[in-house]
């Protein structure tokens, strides 16, 4: 099967998932990890555990989150999974939650549209987009020459 092929049409998720304001930082070029950020939104009526992560373009995708401790420390923890509850937003943020992406196997091209896959514990799997952005421009937001190309 090709990494698409051979999904059961039951199990693609749909909308019922989708990513909200989805970036990955460009990162400088020697970087072998990437950070991505945004909204996960459930529109289904029960919670989604999100258990495997997946990229044509990187080797790896885990979700982290920060944890600090008492006296001021943070501490990045690698999540097996994450849940979104049902009708409602998870948000991925630097001190928060944050999807990080290793090992890229190409350059990152601004502005460009990366897939994720995302698999849920039921299997069922949702295809999200993120946009490449570099953070050390300002506004990114208002350079998106408003091209919306349905895919």
């Amino acid at each position: 099967f090709s990494f698409m092929g051979g999904v059961k049409t039951e199990l693609d998720g749909g909308q019922e998932l989708e990513i909200i304001n989805g970036v990955i930082h460009q990162g400088p070029p020697n970087s072998s990890v990437n950070v991505g950020y945004g909204t996960f939104r459930n529109n289904a009526s029960e919670d989604i555990t999100l258990t495997v992560f997946r990229s044509p373009v990187f080797d790896d995708l885990q979700i982290h989150t920060m944890e600090y401790s008492d006296n001021g420390t943070a501490k990045m923890i690698h999540l097996k999974n994450i849940s979104v509850p049902a009708k409602s937003d998870l948000t991925l943020k630097p001190g928060g939650h944050h999807l990080m992406l290793i090992n890229k196997r190409r350059d990152l091209i601004l502005d460009e549209d990366i897939m994720v896959v995302v698999f849920a514990e039921d299997s069922v799997r949702y295809m999200l987009h993120f946009k490449v952005i570099d953070p050390r421009l300002e506004n990114n937001s208002n350079h998106n020459h408003h091209n919306h190309m349905n895919h």
